[in-house]
């Protein structure tokens, strides 16, 4: 039988292979601690808007007026809605031709799109009766500004059904080649909401529109987690 020989490692290459295994430990440290930084960071510094700027918004907002504009927008879009079929979300398709058109609940984006089509060709078969104002103050615009089709959605940030229909109206305007925009005004009916569109609002005031819609996309998103922190600390 052969006599094995075991091969013995010196000192200095001993030396090196821990230094290597240490820089790497540390590479490997720093890696997730940069990893836990992104994650730690709230919603709306994921915009560029600090937790300060935020903070000191959300405390000088007018909720009351906030409520009361929500309201009566809410109250004149669905006049002809009784209150015990008013649902979110809600959306009102208008037509530079003057047609008009509602959609209830979350419809899949090809029936969305045959009610856009109906509204174009002036084919309804049952128009719309209320009194929804197209154009208000404070609207957040998605799409072309002078698209023929703008679809007007009151939707609520702790909706499950709106992240659904939130996804539908982005690909709705996005395929339409600029001929459909999406207006997005908030109906607060769920627990936590209010707040999350006051900080919506927030973020829009200083950031922008753009920073609006990212952040809504960071809201809905917010509907997949199972265990969060408290509210107020996310946004």
């Amino acid at each position: 039988m052969e006599n094995i020989k075991q091969s013995k490692i010196s000192t200095p290459v001993a030396i090196i292979v821990a230094g290597i295994l240490i820089m790497v430990g540390i590479l490997l440290t720093g890696s997730n601690k940069e990893e836990k930084v992104v994650k730690e960071k709230t919603l709306s510094e994921q915009v560029g808007v600090s937790k300060e700027e935020l903070s000191k918004c959300i405390a000088a907002t007018d909720t009351s007026s906030l409520s009361q504009k929500i309201q009566t927008s809410v109250e004149k879009a669905m006049k002809a809605v009784p209150n015990d079929q008013r649902g979110t979300p809600y959306a009102v398709v208008v037509g530079s031709n003057g047609v008009m058109a509602e959609i209830k609940g979350a419809d899949s984006y090809e029936n969305v799109k045959k009610i856009v089509d109906s509204v174009v060709a002036g084919t309804v078969a049952q128009k719309y009766t209320g009194e929804v104002v197209v154009t208000e103050e404070g609207d957040h615009l998605y799409g072309n500004p002078n698209a023929s089709v703008k679809i007007i959605e009151y939707s609520d940030f702790e909706c499950p059904y709106c992240k659904i229909f939130h996804a539908t109206l982005a690909k709705t305007v996005t395929e339409s080649g600029g001929e459909v925009s999406w207006v997005y005004r908030h109906w607060p009916i769920h627990q936590n909401s209010f707040s999350k569109l006051v900080a919506a609002e927030c973020v829009s005031q200083i950031k922008g529109n753009d920073a609006f819609w990212e952040y809504s996309d960071l809201l809905f998103g917010l509907l997949k987690t199972e265990e969060t922190p408290a509210v107020s600390e996310q946004l």
